[in-house]
């Protein structure tokens, strides 16, 4: 027997139940846009389903920056840049120092935004520059391998989101390199 959750995610058709009372959610135009939004037949919660934040760095240390290759899916085996979902209660910038360090073992100070990609049926991705402070590099459950590379190093065609591509393409525009892929 397959697994019944295999597939499911969490989006407006498959959000049931409210959250505060466990009434039946309904779909109904909301003023004062009119757009249609979950809602409950008991105590009229309006569950607005809202992206996710993910916020990253770009770490950077003697002119190389550090790229993380997955081991969990979505991307397996691509590549891409220390980041994750921001906690409830927690600033994007501290998420991203937290994910860094989670993902990495590195310590960093953010150096600037780079930037914020925003996709339809995608979370919000937020990239800050960030310059190494310390600690040892070091892999964690989500990635399999870590590695320092110079521009001309960068795998484009084995990046795992387009965000990761927009965001090294213009961290790198930034410096006045032409990028690769």
């Amino acid at each position: 027997m397959g697994d019944e959750h295999a597939h499911r995610f969490l989006a407006p058709e498959t959000v049931r139940f409210c959250p505060l009372c466990g009434g039946v959610l309904g779909r109904e135009a909301v003023p004062p846009d009119q757009r249609e939004q979950a809602v409950c037949s008991r105590c009229r919660f309006i569950f607005y389903l809202n992206p996710k934040l993910v916020a990253g760095t770009i770490p950077e240390q003697d002119g190389r920056i550090l790229l993380t290759r997955r081991s969990i899916n979505p991307g397996r085996g691509l590549w891409t840049f220390p980041g994750g979902f921001v906690d409830f209660g927690e600033t994007t910038a501290d998420a991203a120092i937290r994910e860094t360090f989670e993902e990495t073992g590195l310590k960093v100070d953010l150096t600037g935004l780079l930037n914020v990609y925003s996709y339809g049926g995608a979370p919000v991705i937020i990239v800050y520059r960030a310059q190494v402070l310390g600690g040892e590099l070091t892999t964690c459950a989500e990635n399999d391998l870590l590695q320092w590379m110079t521009p001309d190093e960068i795998p484009w065609p084995s990046l795992a989101f387009p965000s990761t591509r927009e965001a090294l393409r213009e961290y790198l525009g930034e410096r006045g390199i032409v990028p690769g892929g």
